[in-house]
C-alpha cells in the first residue's frame, strides 16, 4: 500500500513538472496556443508559473501586434499581462510604450502631449533603454518641428543609452536632419 501511494505520489509530481516544462515552452514557441487555453487554466486555479507563462505569451503577442502596427492589439495583450502580474515591470513597459504609439499616430495636439507622458513613464520603468526617449523626440517633432532642443535633447538622451543597432541609426539620421534645420533657422536670424 505504501509502495503504491509512493509511486503514485512520485508520478503527480513528475507530470507536474513536466506539464510546468510544456507551459513554459509553450508560451515562448506558441504563444497563442497558450492564450486559447488561458480560461480553462484560469478554472483549475493559476500558479506561478502557469502566470509567467501567460504573461510571456501576452507579452510576446502583444510585441508582434506592436512590430504590425497594430496598437490596439499590442495593448490589449500588454494590458492582460499587467493584469496577471501588476508588478511586471516589462508588461507596464510595453503598456506604456503601446498606448504612446497609439497615442503618436493620431496625431492630435492633447494626444501627442499623452504620447509623450507615456513614454517618460516607460522611461522611468526601464532608464537604461533609450527607445522611449527617441519617441518622445518623435512627438516633439510632430507637435512642431521648431522646438529643436526639446528634439535634440530627447535624441541625445536616446543615444546616450541602450538600443538596437537599427533605432541607433534611425535616431543618429534623425538627430543630423533636426540638428541642420536648427543651424539653418539660428543662421537665417543672425
Amino acid at each position: 500500500m505504501i509502495f503504491r501511494l509512493l509511486l503514485f505520489f512520485i508520478l503527480v509530481i513528475y507530470s507536474w513538472h513536466c506539464a510546468g516544462i510544456d507551459i513554459q515552452k509553450m508560451a515562448r514557441d506558441d504563444p497563442a496556443a497558450l492564450i486559447a487555453l488561458e480560461d480553462s487554466l484560469s478554472e483549475r486555479g493559476l500558479s506561478p508559473a502557469i502566470i509567467t507563462a501567460l504573461v510571456t505569451a501576452h507579452n510576446t503577442l502583444g510585441l508582434a501586434a506592436l512590430e504590425a502596427e497594430d496598437y490596439k492589439k499590442g495593448i490589449d495583450h500588454f494590458s492582460r499581462a499587467v493584469g496577471l502580474s501588476e508588478l511586471d515591470t516589462l508588461s507596464r513597459y510595453n503598456l506604456l510604450i503601446a498606448e504612446g504609439h497609439l497615442l503618436y499616430k493620431r496625431g492630435n495636439k492633447d494626444g501627442l502631449w499623452d504620447a509623450i507622458q507615456n513614454y517618460h513613464k516607460a522611461a522611468q520603468l526601464k532608464p537604461d533603454l533609450g527607445d522611449p526617449h527617441y519617441y518622445i523626440g518623435q512627438s516633439y517633432h510632430k507637435l512642431g518641428d521648431t522646438d529643436f532642443d526639446l528634439i535634440l535633447e530627447s535624441y541625445e538622451k536616446a543615444l546616450t543609452l541602450n538600443l538596437s543597432s537599427h533605432l541607433k541609426e534611425k535616431i543618429e539620421e534623425a538627430y543630423a536632419r533636426v540638428s541642420k534645420r536648427d543651424q539653418l533657422l539660428k543662421d537665417f536670424w543672425k
